[in-house]
């Protein structure tokens, strides 16, 4: 006990801080072989939240209202989302058999640039890209396309369950918090509860607001394409708005799907190159310009500098889905640790409950 008082406030924020993430850890370990639906069903179950409290403030039950809410989202996946599903589907095979085509055009293209780089005294190795590119693209056994199928299906399999996790969220995530923070001691019972509502109002205000952001996005490169003349603009969209989740990287991948139709097309209209690099440029001016200031950047208040580099981090580590859920974690940790300060410097930490209520 002696030598806990003589700990720093600093030093107890960054071990209780410490014994947080590694109780974190755990529970992602724990849930690791269905984080995926989990991490669905929670974005779910913020966005349908509004509509949960909606309904029990008519009158309803709170298990009528989660249980109507699930057959809607059951009539969802089954009726546009099995759909939706097949068009993918059916895309993914579509684009596989042009993967022939599509090679040797970009072979060409390639081969032009070699020679046009050449001319200007600007030499570079292609022909590794060339091969690395080439066998990615054609090649039957392995390759991304001929994966693209067993993935759209492996994840619709996974999230068969979001709705089921989503129902017993909407129905009782509220007791088992009440549950969970009731347990703490007396000392720590309002820091609990402080730091609950502080990382779930920032929380819920970022995923709706991101959600948004990607909808629109969506829409905008979606709408351009059609103008383009793409095939598939709706699906090119989709996509483009679901890269986007991924920081700085996310415009570049965007271009992916359309340049491999304009290669797949022959004879290969290189215009069509240019319209979709302008359509994801105006996408991503639209968002960067509009959507991110009025939308996004008031429930992610992080620095630049942190942000870039905690997207590199957990990129290193944990791939796209670290990427994607870097700003976020970053968000949250940054709240968790300044009310943990709070908490070991009494005077501040009364003055912040006292502001808050």
């Amino acid at each position: 006990m002696w030598l806990i008082k003589q700990i720093s406030p600093m030093g107890k924020s960054l071990l209780s801080f410490a014994f947080l993430i590694i109780l974190t850890s755990l529970m992602v370990w724990v849930l690791n072989p269905v984080i995926i639906p989990v991490l669905v069903s929670l974005v779910l179950y913020v966005c349908l939240l509004p509509l949960h409290d909606w309904l029990t403030n008519l009158g309803w039950r709170r298990d009528m209202s989660a249980l109507g809410i699930l057959l809607m989202m059951m009539f969802v996946v089954l009726v546009p989302g099995s759909l939706v599903l097949a068009e993918f589907n059916e895309q993914a095979m579509l684009w596989q058999s042009k993967a022939s085509t599509a090679g040797q055009s970009l072979n060409e293209l390639l081969t032009q640039v070699s020679a046009q780089l050449a001319q200007w005294q600007f030499h570079i190795e292609v022909d590794q890209l060339k091969a690395n590119i080439l066998s990615a693209v054609v090649s039957d056994e392995g390759s991304f396309l001929s994966s693209i199928s067993a993935v759209i299906m492996s994840i619709a399999s996974s999230l068969l369950l979001v709705p089921f996790i989503t129902f017993f969220l909407l129905r009782d995530f509220e007791s088992l918090r009440n549950k969970s923070l009731n347990v703490l001691p007396n000392k720590y019972f309002e820091l609990g509860w402080l730091m609950y509502f502080k990382v779930a109002k920032q929380t819920q205000g970022y995923v709706r607001a991101v959600l948004i952001q990607q909808s629109i996005l969506a829409a905008v490169a979606a709408m351009g394409f059609w103008i383009s003349g793409f095939d598939s603009p709706v699906i090119l969209g989709l996509i483009a708005g679901i890269l986007g989740l991924i920081p700085y990287v996310g415009p570049a991948l965007g271009l992916l799907p359309p340049f491999y139709l304009v290669l797949a097309n022959h004879p290969v209209n290189y215009d069509a190159m240019y319209a979709a690099v302008l359509v994801i440029g105006v996408a991503y001016l639209v968002d960067n310009l509009l959507v991110i200031p009025l939308v996004v950047a008031r429930f992610a208040n992080l620095h630049p500098l942190v942000a870039l580099l905690g997207i590199i981090i957990f990129g290193n580590f944990l791939g796209i889905l670290g990427m994607i859920a870097a700003i976020p974690i970053l968000a949250i940790s940054n709240i968790v640790f300044c009310q943990l300060l709070l908490s070991f410097n009494p005077k501040k930490f009364t003055t912040n409950v006292a502001s808050f209520h």
